[in-house]
């Protein structure tokens, strides 16, 4: 307990040793403080110069150069997400192009050629130029509820501001111009691929079902209907002869006409029905053996050429309106407010930077007289007498 006491009234002296070497040297400090902001106030508004800022806002113009763009054009309503797997998307994916190219070396590269910037920010070589613009020159802020982005440009001249964000704008547009071109000619190319090779598809399956026909018949689905009902018909007049012929036998004898007449009719009806089952050598046109065959794959040939035409149709408009996006020039970028010409500075803030400096320094200075009065005047005097 006592030597908490101890503690805490070291503490005290100390806290309280502090604060008057503080009063003891307040006319110090103070002036110290004053002219640290004379000589900061002297350089912002005499020696820095002010940064100017020019804004411009943009939003996607909208394109259709990706697959599922030219899906739609096609007619093919929408299959989920299939448009995150093309590439083309939300204005979320589009702001974040829209800042990969306007970060880019190749635009930035442009910019500070076109202007000089080399020697504006005193560089010697590209690779620092390119840095300190994008540290210190461009800002971008998209907001992606409402699909758009914010291209800010700082310079020390207004007028240079501005131009530099035109040509910022201007590269967006072209370079963004140049790969969607690049994206509908392939798809172009992948598209007239797929459309030749349909078309040989489609001749190739028209060919063998034509071949088909020539063998089977026309329409097999109404021949076999026919041969059926036929098969049907015989089958029912086989067994009313059938009935026919007991009634005859329960009347007549078994060697009277009549009976062997019957019989004969029944022979013939049943050697009819047999022909139709059981001929599978396409010597007649009426027949049933083999004949579920022979549908199953006239089916399959019509299905193909249905799927194949369906394929062909579908690949027409899309070819179409990818040699439209492939020649189309029209801008991709809407430029909702144009760069301004700023008529007051972004920064430096002047007084916001002199009072932070007076009291960075300020309390700075006290920790230096502070250590000056209490520890560095007692460690000379120490090694003095020791």
């Amino acid at each position: 307990m006592a030597d908490l006491k101890e503690n805490s009234e070291n503490n005290e002296i100390s806290f309280y040793s502090y604060i008057m070497i503080l009063y003891k040297n307040k006319k110090t400090l103070i002036i110290s403080t004053f002219i640290v902001g004379v000589i900061v106030t002297i350089l912002m508004f005499f020696v820095i110069q002010p940064i100017y800022q020019s804004t411009t806002i943009v939003k996607s113009a909208g394109s259709s150069f990706g697959l599922g763009g030219l899906l739609g054009a096609s007619g093919i309503p929408d299959l989920g997400g299939l448009e995150e797997l093309s590439g083309s998307g939300g204005s979320s994916k589009e702001l974040a192009l829209y800042e990969e190219i306007l970060m880019s070396r190749r635009c930035i590269e442009e910019a500070i050629i076109k202007f000089n910037l080399i020697e504006v920010y005193k560089v010697q070589v590209m690779q620092d130029a390119v840095k300190s613009f994008r540290l210190n020159t461009i800002t971008l802020e998209s907001n992606k509820k409402a699909g758009t982005l914010s291209v800010g440009v700082y310079d020390f001249d207004k007028q240079r501001s501005k131009d530099i964000a035109d040509f910022l704008i201007f590269q967006l547009n072209r370079i963004n111009t140049e790969m969607n071109v690049l994206n509908a000619k392939n798809n172009k190319e992948f598209i007239q691929q797929r459309y030749d090779s349909a078309r040989i598809d489609l001749k190739i399956i028209e060919d063998s079902l034509k071949n088909f026909q020539i063998k089977y018949g026309i329409s097999p689905e109404i021949q076999a209907e026919v041969v059926s009902k036929a098969s049907f018909g015989l089958e029912a007049s086989i067994q009313a002869e059938e009935v026919k012929l007991e009634l005859l036998k329960k009347i007549l004898t078994s060697d009277q006409p009549e009976i062997k007449e019957q019989q004969e009719k029944i022979s013939l009806l049943q050697k009819q029905l047999d022909g139709i089952r059981n001929t599978q050598d396409g010597s007649s046109d009426f027949q049933l053996k083999g004949l579920p065959t022979v549908l199953i794959n006239f089916y399959r040939l019509k299905r193909e050429i249905e799927i194949q035409n369906k394929i062909v149709t579908t690949l027409i408009p899309m070819y179409e309106q990818a040699k439209f996006e492939e020649r189309r020039e029209t801008p991709t970028v809407i430029i909702l407010d144009y760069p301004n010409l700023p008529e007051i500075k972004a920064k430096p803030k002047r007084m916001t930077t002199i009072a932070l400096s007076m009291v960075a320094f300020f309390v700075f200075f006290s920790f230096v007289i502070i250590f000056y009065q209490l520890y560095y005047k007692r460690i000379i005097g120490f090694l003095r007498n020791g």
